[in-house]
């Protein structure tokens, strides 16, 4: 009898925790493989159908019972499960979500340290007060950017421009930039970036002036120059403009990129510093200047002197002064009236700068009387210079509101000896040459002895 008894046991048994440690077909294999048994045993007669239709219903509630309590009691590791996979899906989510914002992150930051970059670069434009080097750290920063093949930036006269024939023109290439840029280099030689000027020059100046407006051209566009040949891949050429006159225009060849806004802040910073910078010279030019005449004021005369005085004695060169006054100019004023005077004034001014040399400098040192600086100038050259001036202001017919009329000068020259302790001594041997002229009877030169 306990035989029996532990035989079912073990079958119950079997059917209760098969549930725990199989699958949903070794479930049902069990419960088959029983059913399959019993019906054999029924079917040989050696159990009571009751019997066998008694035990396999107690075996089937024991079957379903055992599963039912396997739910019930795994119900709640089940739910634990199922919550704890939502939430590792919505931690891998936030995390695949915070390493895309924090690589976001690191290229905003890039881009910011970039930019921040950038406009110290361009800032360092605003400390130029030099076109040239204004020009040539805008260069520096385009090459660090942006890939192109030339730069050209053309000078123009305000006054009257020629878009065939510009003052200056200055070109880099973007390969001469890439390759250990010596700025200072360029600056102590400004030669190396003189550029020539070419038929597609002159063709865009051309454009440029005629539209007063930016050109802009790629290799999708048409033809640009009609039977003269075609244009670069691509080009931009931007016009710079000051009280609406243009002066300069700034070309760009072979320009890679297209459209980035920081390509248009730099150009449009270094067209404004190209401005500030001739409106610098501009003022500088007129606080130096006289108005009327187009030459130095006394003061600036001066400050020219004593800087020439003091390489002069370093470098143990020899310096001459000319001091030229218009004879009998206020009864010229009086004859022919101050108007005509002032154009006589101007005119004369132009005949001095004329017949002297580029280093030579000349200003207005009183209503009438000019002084004129003779760089590395020896007594006798001076006495020379001074005589053809006088000779051709004196050969010079002038004209001015349909009057015609001559004037003559007196000049006194006087050069620079090491006995001269100061620059006062040099102006005073000029002007007491300039009197003793005066006294034998003007139109004349004379030199301090």
């Amino acid at each position: 009898m306990w035989k029996y008894l532990i035989l079912n046991g073990l079958w119950f048994s079997i059917l209760f925790f098969v549930h725990f440690f199989g699958s949903r077909i070794d479930q049902l294999a069990v419960f088959a493989m029983f059913a399959a048994i019993a019906a054999w045993l029924a079917a040989k007669g050696l159990m009571d159908p009751l019997a066998w239709a008694y035990y396999s219903m107690f075996s089937l509630a024991v079957f379903y019972g055992a599963r039912h309590f396997y739910r019930w009691s795994t119900e709640p590791l089940e739910r634990l499960d199922r919550e704890a996979g939502v939430a590792a899906q919505a931690m891998e989510q936030a995390q695949r979500s915070l390493q895309e914002r924090t690589v976001h992150t690191k290229a905003l930051e890039r881009k910011a340290d970039e930019i921040v970059e950038f406009y110290e670069q361009i800032k360092e434009m605003s400390r130029s007060q030099d076109p040239f080097e204004t020009f040539l750290i805008f260069c520096e920063a385009l090459s660090e950017y942006f890939d192109f093949e030339v730069v050209k930036l053309a000078f123009f006269n305000e006054k009257q421009p020629d878009s065939s024939h510009p003052l200056e023109l200055y070109e880099l290439r973007g390969t001469d930039l890439k390759k250990g840029f010596d700025r200072a280099a360029y600056l102590r030689e400004r030669e190396k970036c003189r550029g020539e000027v070419f038929p597609f020059d002159r063709t865009v100046f051309e454009t440029v002036f005629s539209r007063a407006g930016a050109v802009l051209l790629d290799e999708s566009k048409v033809d640009f120059f009609g039977q003269q040949g075609q244009a670069p891949a691509e080009f931009a050429a931007y016009p710079v403009f000051i009280q609406d006159q243009l002066f300069a225009v700034v070309v760009l060849v072979g320009l890679v990129t297209k459209g980035d806004p920081l390509l248009f802040v730099l150009i449009e910073r270094f067209i404004a510093e190209l401005q500030r910078v001739k409106l610098y010279e501009r003022i500088q030019r007129l606080a130096i200047t006289d108005g009327l005449t187009g030459v130095y004021v006394r003061h600036h005369l001066v400050e020219r002197l004593e800087s020439e005085m003091d390489r002069s004695r370093r470098f143990g060169l020899q310096l001459s002064y000319l001091m030229i006054d218009i004879d009998y100019f206020k009864h010229f004023n009086d004859e022919f009236g101050h108007l005509v005077g002032d154009v006589v004034l101007k005119q004369v001014a132009q005949l001095i700068k004329k017949n002297v040399r580029e280093v030579d400098f000349v200003g207005r040192y009183g209503g009438e009387e000019f002084g004129v600086g003779l760089v590395e100038t020896d007594e006798r050259t001076a006495f020379l210079v001074a005589e053809r001036i006088r000779r051709a202001i004196a050969e010079k017919e002038f004209e001015a509101y349909g009057e015609k009329s001559s004037v003559s000068v007196s000049v006194g020259s006087a050069t620079l000896y090491p006995a001269m302790p100061t620059l006062s001594v040099l102006v005073d041997a000029a002007d007491t040459a300039l009197y003793q002229a005066k006294r034998l009877g003007r139109n004349r030169v004379c030199a301090a002895t």
